[in-house]
């Protein structure tokens, strides 16, 4: 049990490891189109998440204990992290895992800057 509780932080700390060194690193590249389609990327550390009714539209809600984010929002890629149990709504439909405490999936959808 305690070589689990050791290799957990360790591994997730390596599955981090290669956003944080590349600097997260950005290029402008014109392509002709007005609006490319967005996306986020989350990989980290949640809790069980559930889900909610939106107007309509079926949406996965949790909290963040530690969780990396990369978003594409109107040809803005921005990168940081969310922590101490900021609230995440995100679409139900996901490319990925949503699993009951660990996330790495990827959204069809950006997030707003705030």
């Amino acid at each position: 049990m305690k070589k689990t509780l050791l290799y957990v932080p360790f591994c997730l700390f390596l599955f981090l490891l290669p956003p944080i060194t590349a600097g997260m690193m950005t290029s402008e590249q014109s392509t002709g189109e007005l609006w490319p389609k967005d996306w986020t990327i989350l990989i980290g550390l949640v809790t069980r998440h559930r889900h909610v009714h939106i107007n309509g539209g079926e949406y996965v809600e949790f909290n963040a204990l530690f969780v990396h984010y990369r978003t594409h929002w109107f040809g803005n890629i921005r990168a940081g992290f969310f922590h101490h149990f900021e609230k995440i709504i995100m679409p139900a439909f996901h490319y990925g895992l949503l699993g009951a405490h660990l996330i790495a999936a990827k959204f069809n959808m950006g997030l707003a800057p705030y």
